[in-house]
């Protein structure tokens, strides 16, 4: 069943390119890129420890290229490190999906940018994902956006659905409903959009019951975070 997953973390903005990074409320660049590549680490580390790397798809707007060309450092297997263009993310994304594992029967679509994921979590969804049944699976964040959605039916209408912002919004997901599926909503996970949130993440990661949300060295650098913005907690 593992090997027959592969899994897209799709990031529609720059990140590690701090010249076009989205600054977080009150942080400057440096540390907004800071934090949004820890969010995308966090989750490619809890993938990567439960599926091989190579059915993990790494989808990177072409801003951060010039920043990931050549380095070594990163944990992310460079044969499956994509870019898209600004302007031509729906086609692009098509392109990238097609290099898919041609033994893939199931498919796990990620908005790297949230909190909450388990091992446990995705043991969960790949118990749906055997169902008999044709599954949408789907997960939102706290402010009500979809960041997760899982299907062991691919159908061509699904990447073109996935939209640069919103990622896949609640019209899309409503199409693909309408595409005979039977749906799982599972529970929603915790995502940085405002400036209250920052506080919001340090007091979930102090609670003994979500030490299963990241890494110790995870934890590390959201710590780092934390004691640098130490005022906004």
């Amino acid at each position: 069943m593992i090997n027959s997953t592969n899994i897209f973390l799709v990031q529609p903005d720059p990140i590690f390119n701090h010249d076009y990074c989205h600054v977080y409320p009150n942080f400057t660049k440096a540390d907004s890129s800071y934090l949004y590549v820890t969010l995308l680490q966090n989750l490619y580390e809890i993938f990567s420890s439960v599926f091989p790397k190579e059915d993990l798809f790494l989808c990177l707007n072409e801003k951060d290229k010039e920043i990931l060309s050549g380095d070594t450092s990163t944990p992310f297997l460079s044969d499956n490190l994509f870019y898209f263009g600004e302007e031509t993310f729906s086609d692009d994304f098509i392109s990238i999906f097609e290099k898919r594992n041609s033994d893939a029967k199931n498919f796990i679509f990620v908005r790297p940018d949230f909190v909450g994921l388990t091992i446990t979590d995705i043991m969960q969804l790949l118990d749906l994902l055997l169902l008999e049944d044709d599954v949408l699976i789907f997960k939102k964040s706290l402010h009500k956006k979809i960041v997760l959605f899982a299907t062991n039916k691919f159908q061509n209408e699904i990447p073109k659905l996935i939209h640069k912002k919103n990622f896949v919004c609640d019209s899309a997901l409503k199409k693909i409903c309408g595409l005979d599926y039977q749906l799982y909503k599972l529970k929603n996970v915790f995502s940085l959009e405002q400036a209250n949130d920052f506080k919001e993440l340090y007091q979930m990661l102090s609670r003994k019951e979500n030490y299963s949300c990241c890494s110790k060295k995870m934890h590390d650098r959201f710590t780092h975070l934390f004691i640098e913005y130490k005022e906004l907690l």
